[in-house]
């Protein structure tokens, strides 16, 4: 057995960064896709269309457009990551841009095109950690929440209420 080196730990991290060229639509565009999915990446994006959701769900101005549009903003945020489409903003500042930019890359069969040629175990880590986290973060919402009933409760009883 080998001793684990700095060597090797870079040269691990180096194959995280191949990529794979494909060819979309019926001009045969080029795009470059990453064949593996670096965990960190993957948490990045995660925790933003998290945010995003967080976000969307406080919004005095909720509606169905918005809510239907906030769907496609983790496929957004994978080929932002994980490919060389061009358009897409580097952050989630502006909703309604990567929203519309969503739209158009899913209208134009970009979105889908680029998508299907990810691999499948590679897309099911960024599901798998939504889900994950998600779960996570509602058990943690939901203890808080029950903490604070608990305690406001607590508080009201020797309140005299």
């Amino acid at each position: 057995m080998a001793k684990l080196s700095v060597a090797k730990i870079n040269k691990l991290n180096r194959e995280m960064d191949k990529k794979r060229k494909i060819y979309i639509l019926e001009d045969n565009d080029e795009v470059d896709i990453n064949v593996k999915f670096k965990e960190t990446v993957i948490n990045r994006i995660v925790m933003e269309y998290i945010t995003i959701l967080e976000r969307i769900s406080r919004t005095e101005q909720l509606d169905n457009e918005l809510v239907i549009g906030s769907i496609g903003l983790l496929n957004l945020f994978m080929l932002r990551e994980f490919s060389n489409v061009p358009m897409i903003p580097k952050t989630s500042e502006d909703l309604q841009e990567n929203i519309e930019i969503a739209d158009a890359l899913y209208n134009c069969g970009i979105m889908d095109a680029v998508l299907e040629q990810f691999d499948v175990v590679e897309k099911q880590k960024v599901y798998d950690k939504l889900n994950k986290v998600s779960t996570e973060t509602g058990k943690f919402l939901g203890e808080a929440a029950l903490k604070e009933a608990l305690t406001s409760s607590k508080d009201s009883e020797e309140d005299g209420f």
